[in-house]
């Protein structure tokens, strides 16, 4: 694609080579926050790449999204030990390879009451610590 300012004769000339068949490394789709973030690291990357989005940029429902990276203990709260565990390795995985200037450890806090009995207290420790 070319450089230059993002305007609509630049839309319509780009989307008519793409039409046209011109090849390009990653095509995205979607140009909310998550596509355009994706766009973004393969062009940083020396990739060629075409961002396609039906409305404009920040449109769609990733702008709403909270982009939290989680490790899948709301699947361990529901008995879904597998899925649990396949969330925690690509969460792995993200922070320390495909990622890891896109993304960073935040600390947690989890409240525990009075009522909170100490099976449940165990079961949330073992839980962050799985």
């Amino acid at each position: 694609m070319t450089s230059g300012s993002l305007n609509a004769r630049r839309r319509d000339r780009e989307l008519t080579e793409l039409a046209a068949g011109e090849r390009v490394d990653v095509v995205v789709v979607g140009g909310g926050v998550t596509g355009t973030g994706i766009a973004l690291d393969a062009a940083s990357r020396g990739l060629s790449v075409a961002l396609v989005e039906a409305h404009d940029l920040a449109f769609g429902t990733s702008r709403w999204s909270s982009k939290l990276v989680h490790g899948g203990l709301r699947y361990l709260a529901h008995g879904e030990l597998g899925l649990a565990h396949e969330s925690a390795v690509e969460r792995g995985i993200m922070m320390t390879r495909t990622a890891p200037h896109l993304t960073r450890a935040m600390p947690q806090l989890f409240p525990l009451y009075p009522s909170t009995s100490r099976a449940q207290q165990a079961i949330v420790t073992a839980g962050l610590r799985a």
